[in-house]
């Protein structure tokens, strides 16, 4: 290890995002933070959203101090760091310190530039298709419907909730 690095060695990783109101949205982070889980990352890798998309930053928190945090790194999944990064995940942070006193709870940066990041959009390239291949986020959020009145699709001929409440007997 280099001397002059600290590395702060956390007992869970939050990963934070704004969320969306679209059904499944927060699924491919949620993957993302299984895979880093049952790799030996952190004890914990969970996910807290800021808003829509379950579960909220604090909920995630208290998940996290109820299975054993005592250290806890919040990763924001931000390329920059903007409001979200730099006003609203402060906030959230003080209030679940005062909450958890005996919690240490620290923010990495937004991603912004990193090395490996190159090797991630690479490997986007490399799954480029013609516009009528390109996944269909409406068939992601179709498979996590949630029946939420928020959700863009609800009420229309792709939300799985509403449409087979329209199925006349």
């Amino acid at each position: 290890m280099n001397v002059g690095i600290m590395i702060f060695m956390s007992d869970a990783i939050i990963l934070f995002s704004h969320g969306s109101v679209l059904c499944g949205a927060g699924q491919n982070l949620a993957e993302l933070a299984a895979r880093m889980e049952a790799r030996g990352d952190a004890a914990i890798v969970d996910v807290g959203y800021l808003n829509y998309t379950e579960p909220r930053f604090p909920e995630t928190v208290r998940r996290c101090v109820e299975r054993g945090a005592k250290r806890i790194a919040v990763v924001p999944y931000f390329l920059v760091a903007g409001k979200f990064v730099k006003e609203d995940l402060p906030s959230f942070v003080a209030a679940a310190r005062e909450k958890y006193p005996d919690v240490e709870i620290r923010m990495a940066d937004a991603i912004c530039f990193h090395p490996t990041l190159a090797d991630a959009l690479l490997a986007c390239a490399d799954r480029a298709r013609e516009p009528g291949a390109w996944r269909d986020t409406k068939a992601q959020a179709a498979s996590y419907c949630r029946a939420s009145a928020r959700c863009p699709l609800y009420g229309s001929e792709d939300c799985p909730a509403t449409r087979a409440a329209e199925v006349v007997v």
